[in-house]
């Protein structure tokens, strides 16, 4: 199977833009993330349409995520489906950190009518799970149905149904051949002081309507999320918040949790470790970053459990 290679024309770093418009009464969030699906494509050897559903739902992650209060906030989305994908998982945070991986990362279909990656027949039927977690009590859990596999329109279904507000979720990618040209996507809302003002609904839902050729736009607008905005919703007047944010993708994996982890096991199950297979290794899933403990890193932390076993109260 061939794979996407990691274009050598880098782009500027990804980044997330805020703004308001419509004198404040609908929230726009535009998310570029080409550097990290490329990234994302080089550690899980990705096919081009994985790369694709991955690139889509970590711009989802992202945009979900950007609304949260505090700093360390994170979104996390899971779908669960029958088709051959078999799921897929991004973690995202406030502080613009993503990650993800995807079930059958070497996943490769024919393409369907119009040369398109054919995403509702490689999702198939199943769900959409988002845990918003803000780290101040219990994380909020959401599941939806999934309405085609495609990311966005899955996205905008649970925005409607958790939080009855009128949103639009656009995501896109262009890839070629020759690499990830680029990655992204945008959120559009009207916020809960203007969700009983018909006109402003159907305005929005107007201008969501004639939006064609999304990730055509978004290539011509690479590393300029604001031209992007200006250029899809430019009636609308949308006003800037602040700087753009950088957005990378970050694994909060390490050797030190994957001893944690080890710990758990206990003192009988890590011996069978250094018995059967001389040692341990842990990968973590949304990196790929293989962690390896030897007999004596094992022993280390059998001491350690032992003496904390018997350490007198």
């Amino acid at each position: 199977m061939v794979k996407p290679v990691v274009d050598p024309l880098l782009p500027l770093a990804d980044q997330i833009l805020r703004a308001v418009a419509a004198d404040g009464g609908i929230r726009m969030v535009a998310v570029e993330t080409t550097v990290s699906t490329r990234y994302a494509c080089r550690r899980h050897g990705l096919s081009y349409l994985t790369t694709t559903l991955l690139g889509r739902a970590m711009s989802g992650g992202l945009l979900l995520a950007s609304s949260m209060k505090t700093h360390r906030a994170r979104v996390s989305l899971r779908i669960q489906c029958q088709g051959p994908l078999r799921g897929l998982t991004v973690d995202a945070g406030r502080d613009g950190g993503v990650r993800g991986y995807v079930a059958a990362p070497d996943l490769e279909l024919e393409l369907a009518p119009g040369g398109r990656f054919d995403l509702t027949r490689a999702v198939g039927r199943g769900h959409l799970q988002v845990t918003r977690d803000e780290g101040l009590g219990d994380p909020l859990q959401s599941t939806v149905e999934l309405v085609s596999g495609s990311i966005g329109d899955d996205l905008a279904s649970y925005l409607f149904h958790s939080e009855q507000t009128p949103s639009a979720v656009f995501v896109g990618e262009r890839i070629t051949r020759k690499g990830i040209r680029c990655s992204g996507g945008v959120l559009v809302q009207v916020l809960p002081k203007a969700a009983n003002e018909p006109a402003l609904v159907d305005l929005l839902e107007r201008e969501c309507a004639a939006v064609e050729g999304f990730s055509r736009q978004l290539e011509a607008h690479q590393g300029n999320m604001a031209a992007l905005l200006q250029s899809l919703f430019g009636v609308l007047d949308p006003q800037l918040l602040a700087a753009p944010q950088p957005v990378r993708f970050h694994c909060r994996c390490t050797a030190s949790r994957c001893r944690a982890a080890l710990q758990l096991l206990g003192v009988q199950e890590l011996k069978e470790m250094i018995d059967q297979d001389g040692g341990a290794e842990m990968t973590c899933h949304f990196c790929g970053e293989a962690y390896r403990f030897c007999v004596a890193d094992l022993q280390e932390i059998i001491h350690g459990l032992t003496a904390s076993a018997v350490k007198p109260r």
